[in-house]
C-alpha cells in the first residue's frame, strides 16, 4: 500500500482531532483510535479496530514513559493508559498495528514530567506487528527500543472500556468519522489514483493470506 496513503488516512485523524478539540488532542488517544480505525476500514475495505490498554514509550537516555495503569478504565479521573488500532481480519498472515498519535509523544512526555531524548518521533506508526510492537512480558521491557517500536498490551480491562466508549458515544464518533472521510476525499486530486492503488494492494494481500491459509 503507498505510503502517501497511509499519511493521508494519519492526517485526515489528526487535523479533525485537533480541529475539535484544540487543548486536549494530545490526551484523546482513544479518539484518534476509533476515528482513525474507521477511516482506514472504510478506505481500505477492510476491518480495523481500536484497542485500548498499557504501553510503554522510550524518551531516550534510557528512561521509558510508562502508561501502566490498568485501574484507569475504571477511575473517573482517568490516568496513564494508550489506545491504538489493530487490524482484525481472520485472513492476514500479521496483524497490523497502527498508532496516529506516535507524533505527539514528545509532548505527551514532556506535559507529564519526562525528558524527550530522542529525535522527534514519526507522526504515525503502521506496519506488520512484529515491526511495530517490542515483544517483551510486562515484567521484562527492555529500557530502549529501535526506532519506530512502542510496547504495547491490550488488557481485559481496556476493552471493556473501549466498547463502553463506543456504545455511549457512538453519534459523536460518527461524526468525526465522517469530517475525517470528507477531508480524506477533498484531499486526493481528481486524477489520483492513489486510492485504487492502495484499495488493490490491500485485497492482493488479503488474497495471498487467504492462499496461503488454505495450502496449510
Amino acid at each position: 500500500m503507498p505510503q502517501s496513503v497511509r499519511a493521508l488516512i494519519a492526517h485526515c485523524v489528526n487535523q479533525v482531532v485537533r480541529q475539535y478539540y484544540p487543548e486536549q488532542y494530545c490526551s484523546l488517544c482513544h479518539v484518534y483510535a476509533i476515528v482513525g480505525s474507521n477511516l482506514i476500514s472504510i478506505v481500505l475495505g477492510r476491518v480495523y479496530r481500536p484497542v485500548a490498554g498499557l504501553a510503554a514509550v522510550d524518551c531516550g537516555g534510557g528512561e521509558l514513559m510508562r502508561m501502566m495503569d490498568n485501574n484507569a478504565f475504571s477511575n473517573p479521573a482517568g490516568g496513564a493508559y494508550h489506545c491504538w488500532i489493530e487490524s482484525a481480519d481472520d485472513v492476514m498472515t500479521e496483524r497490523e498495528v497502527v498508532d496516529l498519535t506516535f507524533r505527539h509523544n514528545h509532548i505527551y512526555a514532556e506535559k507529564n514530567g519526562h525528558g524527550w531524548r530522542r529525535e522527534l518521533p514519526p507522526d504515525f506508526l503502521w506496519g506488520p506487528q512484529s515491526q511495530i510492537a517490542v515483544q517483551a512480558p510486562i515484567d521484562a521491557i527492555p529500557t530502549s527500543f529501535p526506532d519506530g517500536m512502542v510496547w504495547l498490551h491490550e488488557t481485559d480491562e481496556g476493552w471493556e472500556w473501549m466498547t463502553a466508549q463506543l456504545l455511549e458515544h457512538q453519534n459523536a464518533f460518527v461524526a468525526l468519522t465522517a469530517e475525517a472521510y470528507k477531508l480524506f476525499q477533498a484531499s486526493l486530486p481528481p486524477d489520483s489514483r492513489l486510492l485504487a492503488q492502495a484499495q488493490a494492494a490491500s485485497g492482493a494481500n488479503t488474497a495471498a493470506a487467504t492462499e496461503t491459509m488454505a495450502a496449510q
